[in-house]
């Protein structure tokens, strides 16, 4: 057995036991005699509900069911809050990748994994609301205010937490980068959730059977927001890359070339532990970098032979018109600056302004490398692509000169781990 099937394996089995003592451990302490069959019903069905309507988004499945847990927590005991969450995962039917998932079809190992999940998060959810009503038992006020944000950094951070740790095992990536990742992910979804998961728990404390129908309603509009700003930015990005597609294609020596510098870009960025957003702002600005070639002809761009000065004078103009193109577009961040100067040098002597060394970001040096790495790597009239060794030794020769040292010695950190010049797409 490969020594990484065995930690994932041992991992596996180490949550399925945890979730098996917890649940005897709530069990324990459960008192079978009075057992609201009615609210159990209810809220397992609205959480089977909720957890069949999940939002996929970066191979990541974004459900509602946050506001169930709430609810739930602040309802039931411990052992029954356990088996209500762990239902709605269990008995869920949802769509990914053009395929309906449900009990019969997905693989028990991972049917297990997120019923386990779900149940000690739920778990640790459920026993620090309880500590903190027991604590704090003379200001009523205070305790429901404490337990409401508890519940969320607990569940947050249990469930976080058992998924990086997983991923951390699959990938070999950083766990706490996993962590802050999922975090940052999970966060706002869940804040967004938590008002309506402690709204539904009051209205069914009251017996308000029509105010129940109305949060779930609003669960469910929350959750067809996030589709629309989930389609929006896809649709967003599907027109970037259309665009890049079209410049590529007036130009047959670099096709290709933005999705490369994107993939040492994020290379770099991940290896920098740059965070999510700001690793998606990097990749929209590979695809963007040259889009002002549009503003160049085609007799230039093309070119068969040597560019005259004129003509070289000219094409240094891309950067320039590509900033004034995406400085008209809205919520870009610093992508215009990156577009603008990603011909720039380290030692202050690129295009278009001569700037260098610290008044530049580190965001535009990733680029600036990325871009000349692919360049290398690409075939040309003049000259055959390089090799990795002659890009090694570009790179090392011009370490501090043309580019950032920092990047220079990070890139070839990466470089080291999978060699990703030879793989161009």
């Amino acid at each position: 057995m490969r020594k990484d099937n065995f930690k994932l394996y041992s991992y596996l089995f180490l949550i399925y036991l945890i979730a098996i003592c917890l649940f005897y451990s709530a069990a324990k302490v459960n008192t079978f005699t009075s057992i609201n069959i009615d609210g159990i019903i209810i809220f397992s069905l609205l959480a089977i509900i909720s957890d069949s309507l999940p939002v996929e988004y970066k191979n990541i499945l974004v459900s509602t069911t946050f506001a169930i847990a709430i609810a739930v927590v602040s309802i039931f005991n411990t052992f029954w809050s356990m088996v209500i969450i762990s239902m709605g995962v269990l008995f869920r039917m949802y769509k990914s990748d053009g395929k309906i998932n449900h009990l019969f079809n997905i693989p028990p190992y991972k049917l297990l994994f997120n019923v386990s999940n779900y149940a000690i998060s739920t778990y640790f959810t459920s026993i620090s609301t309880l500590y903190i009503s027991n604590f704090f038992k003379n200001n009523l006020h205070l305790t429901e205010g404490l337990q409401f944000l508890v519940s969320i950094i607990v569940f947050l951070f249990v469930n976080s937490s058992i998924i990086s740790i997983l991923i951390m095992i699959l990938t070999n990536d950083n766990f706490l980068l996993i962590l802050k990742s999922h975090i940052n992910f999970g966060f706002l979804n869940i804040v967004s959730m938590a008002p309506l998961g402690y709204l539904l728990a009051y209205l069914y404390k009251t017996n308000n059977l029509i105010g129940i129908i109305v949060v779930m309603i609003l669960v469910l509009f929350a959750r067809y927001s996030f589709i629309l700003y989930i389609e929006s930015k896809s649709k967003y990005m599907q027109t970037v890359e259309a665009l890049m597609h079209a410049l590529e294609s007036r130009d047959k020596y670099t096709e290709g070339h933005s999705r490369n510098v994107a993939k040492y870009v994020e290379l770099i960025a991940r290896e920098l532990k740059f965070s999510e957003s700001k690793i998606e702002e990097l990749i929209l600005a590979s695809y963007l970098h040259d889009i002002g070639k549009i503003g160049i002809s085609d007799s230039i761009l093309n070119k068969q032979g040597k560019l005259t000065d004129e003509e070289y004078n000219i094409i240094k103009t891309h950067p320039v018109i590509g900033y004034n193109i995406v400085t008209d577009i809205k919520d870009l961040g610093n992508i215009p600056e990156i577009v603008r100067h990603h011909h720039e040098k380290y030692d202050g002597t690129g295009y278009p302004d001569k700037k260098g060394g610290d008044e530049l970001s580190l965001d535009v040096y990733i680029l600036q490398l990325a871009d000349a790495v692919d360049a290398m790597a690409t075939n040309r009239i003049y000259r055959e692509a390089l090799t990795w060794d002659e890009i090694h030794s570009e790179l090392i020769k011009n370490r501090g000169t043309q580019f950032h040292p920092l990047i220079v010695d990070t890139f070839l950190k990466v470089c080291e781990k999978n060699n990703p010049c030879l793989e161009r797409g």
